[in-house]
């Protein structure tokens, strides 16, 4: 009996994957909460997991591959850590539908708003770096011009979850949405980091192996 040939996996088609489940996710999320409020909430929701549950199934049938592969293009551990940087972003995202499907806010804050066009330009601008990654030895300038502008993003979110979280508290808002809106707000920050989080593992394999 002849063993089943492996399929072969490109690993940085399957980075650029991750990353596209991310724009994905952060798109639909938008779109979600500009027609709030939405009567199929739950719906959207599984929607949502069904966009996580897909990069979930990418990320480990990368590892898996990995594990198996003679010659993988950066250190095993390198790949974890990008990979999984990848995912996390994601659950961050669905992570919000859930604060939102659980706590139900009145309305869509400007400040909601602010922090979703963040979090799209943040995955946007990631997928451009993941992108890079296939050229990433004739590409250093390019993927840290665009590491600087996911940073950017990352400390415009904490300059925006601090003002809105002081005006939050200063405002006349009943007991109950102001702990909602906290939580929500925490949420989308939480975001902005998560995409921070994987430019540092991007920016230390594009110098690691320049």
């Amino acid at each position: 009996m002849f063993k089943k040939k492996t399929e072969k996996l490109d690993y940085f088609d399957e980075f650029i994957k991750l990353a596209e489940w991310g724009v994905q996710s952060a798109e639909f999320l938008k779109q979600v909460l500009a027609e709030y409020p939405v009567a199929d909430l739950s719906q959207k929701l599984d929607e949502m997991h069904e966009i996580e549950h897909n990069a979930d199934l990418a990320k480990y049938r990368l590892m898996r591959y990995m594990y198996n592969d003679l010659l993988p293009p950066f250190d095993r551990q390198d790949v974890i850590a990008l990979v999984t940087s990848l995912d996390h972003a994601i659950d961050m995202i669905e992570d919000v539908m859930i604060h939102i499907e659980i706590y139900q806010p009145q309305n869509i804050t400007t400040e909601i708003n602010k922090f979703l066009d963040l979090v799209e330009k943040s995955a946007e601008e990631l997928l451009k770096a993941v992108r890079l990654l296939k050229t990433y030895k004739k590409s250093q300038k390019e993927i840290h011009a665009v590491i600087d502008r996911i940073n950017a993003c990352e400390k415009e979110g904490d300059l925006l979850y601090i003002q809105s979280m002081r005006d939050l508290y200063q405002s006349d808002a009943d007991a109950v949405s102001i702990v909602i809106l906290s939580k929500i707000y925490k949420s989308l920050e939480d975001c902005c980091d998560a995409f921070k989080d994987a430019t540092k593992f991007m920016e230390e394999i594009a110098l690691k192996y320049a």
